[in-house]
C-alpha cells in the first residue's frame, strides 16, 4: 500500500471516528450552527478562525495554548446527525528539524460545540507521535467567516 494511500486511511479513520461516543445535542440547532450548515451547503467559500487559549483541552477545564490561526478548507461533510466535519493534513517540519504530517479535523454539532483534533504523524510510519484534543464554542475559541 502506498504512503499516500495510507495516508487517505488514517485521514479518514480520524475524521468519521465512528466509534466516538460523541453525538449531538438534541436541543434546538444553535443560530451560529445553523449559519454555517447554510454557507456549507450552498458551496460558500468558508474560512475559519481559531483562538484554542479560549478553548479547553478536551476532558478537562484548562485553557487550550497559546495559538491562534485561521484556515480555509476545501470540503465539508454534513453528516446524518447534523455534524459538519473538515479536516487538513500539511507536512511540516519541527525546530528540531524533524519531519512531521501534521492533521486536523473539526466537528461542529449542531449545538455550536466544536471538537478540534490533532494527530501528529511520523511522515515515514504514519506512526503517531502525538495526539491532542479541544473543545471550543461558534463565537468562543471559532469562529467562521463566510
Amino acid at each position: 500500500m502506498s504512503k499516500r494511500a495510507r495516508m487517505s486511511i488514517v485521514a479518514l479513520a480520524v475524521l468519521f471516528d465512528l466509534g466516538s461516543g460523541h453525538h449531538a445535542a438534541a436541543d434546538e440547532p444553535n443560530a451560529d450552527y445553523a449559519g454555517l450548515q447554510k454557507a456549507v451547503l450552498d458551496g460558500k467559500d468558508v474560512h475559519m478562525v481559531l483562538d484554542l487559549a479560549a478553548c479547553q483541552v478536551q476532558g478537562t477545564d484548562k485553557a487550550g495554548p497559546t495559538v491562534k490561526g485561521s484556515a480555509r478548507f476545501d470540503a465539508y461533510m454534513v453528516q446524518a446527525d447534523g455534524t459538519i466535519a473538515f479536516a487538513n493534513t500539511h507536512f511540516t517540519v519541527r525546530a528540531d528539524k524533524t519531519p512531521v504530517i501534521e492533521f486536523l479535523s473539526y466537528r461542529v454539532r449542531t449545538n455550536g460545540k466544536v471538537e478540534m483534533r490533532n494527530v501528529v504523524l511520523n511522515p515515514a510510519t504514519f506512526a503517531v507521535i502525538r495526539e491532542s484534543a479541544f473543545d471550543c464554542d461558534i463565537g468562543k475559541g471559532v469562529t467562521f467567516h463566510w
